[in-house]
């Protein structure tokens, strides 16, 4: 009998994380686009590791809405349409505006200050839009506006409705408008005011702005396909 040791254990997840997460941003960039078969082969090679972790992660981005499996197991990279697009930001102005009001009104100064180290992060990368690093630290800025106010459940739908949209405006805009950079520090002055109805609104705006960034860019790059 094969022993399994918890450094065994500890190697096999940490691999899985790895290709998980190199194979997220393969399909949140567009890398990867939309309804294209995912290899298996291509990727053993690419990530130098077996089929059992790909398919781990696999499952893991089947459960995030980034991977379809049809009934033979061929996994594609999920559709994109403008009604999943609107549900999706919906979604996203139902929670996270109601959370991000709760979350500022009982901000503490500590949480506050890492709303404000989290927006510090992201202007470094401000410039470097179409890299990993600022989405991640972009994710970063906007979990720390909601955890104050959040539970388990509400950061599985933010997570899931976050990457599901980031995947919107990075395939089809691959750049930020102006007004969403205005936007953050809006939402951190608001924060620092424990200004929660502020915080709520430019929220929605921001929300708002994204979506319609998407719209607009999104008939046109798809008759080019």
């Amino acid at each position: 009998m094969v022993e399994i040791t918890a450094d065994d254990t500890i190697r096999r997840v940490s691999l899985v994380d790895n290709v998980t997460v190199g194979l997220r941003n393969a399909l949140l960039n567009g890398e990867i686009r939309p309804g294209d078969r995912i290899r298996v082969p291509e990727l053993e090679k690419r990530f130098g590791v077996s089929h059992i972790p790909i398919r781990e992660a696999l499952r893991r981005l089947e459960a995030e809405g980034l991977v379809v499996t049809n009934p033979q197991r061929a996994a594609v990279a999920a559709g994109v349409d403008l009604e999943d697009l609107t549900a999706l930001y919906d979604l996203r102005r139902m929670v996270e505006c109601d959370v991000i009001h709760r979350s500022v009104a009982a901000m503490t100064d500590e949480e506050v200050g890492t709303v404000r180290a989290a927006l510090a992060a992201l202007r470094e990368v401000e410039s470097r839009v179409d890299s990993d690093e600022f989405w991640q630290r972009h994710r970063e800025f906007h979990w720390a506006l909601l955890e104050p106010g959040a539970t388990a459940w509400v950061k599985r739908v933010v997570d899931q409705t976050g990457i599901a949209s980031e995947r919107y405006v990075r395939i089809f805009v691959g750049e930020t408008a102006a007004d969403a950079m205005r936007d953050h520090c809006e939402l951190l002055e608001a924060c620092e005011s424990r200004d929660a109805e502020r915080a709520a609104d430019v929220l929605l705006r921001h929300l708002d702005l994204a979506e319609q960034v998407v719209r607009r860019h999104f008939p046109s790059t798809q008759e080019e396909s």
